[in-house]
């Protein structure tokens, strides 16, 4: 059995590299499905919410660097980025229209 000290001097794990975004994507898919059916209870349901909470504000994290990158790029070339809000096919659906950018 290892004693407390040897446990304290192994060296630290590096952090995991950051999941992609579409791996993230496919996790919060499968919650949401999970979710949907309805056969989990009050307790486990929520847990699934909080949980796909998480992995979307993962993939607004990679989704908002990936556009710092694209806006550092631009401004590389001499040109002055113009980003416009993008809308999810949803918010069309639902009526929601995001102003734009001018």
């Amino acid at each position: 059995m290892a004693s407390a000290k040897e446990k304290t001097e192994q060296p630290a794990k590096e952090a995991p590299e950051k999941e992609s975004l579409e791996s993230l994507l496919g996790k919060l898919e499968s919650v949401v499905q999970d979710l949907e059916q309805g056969e989990t209870g009050l307790e486990q349901s929520l847990g699934l919410y909080e949980k796909g909470m998480a992995l979307v504000n993962q993939c607004n994290q990679r989704l908002e660097a990936a556009e710092q990158r694209i806006a550092l790029v631009t401004r590389g070339q001499g040109d002055v980025p113009q980003l416009e809000p993008l809308t999810h096919q949803a918010s069309h659906e639902a009526g929601v229209s995001a102003p734009r950018a001018r």
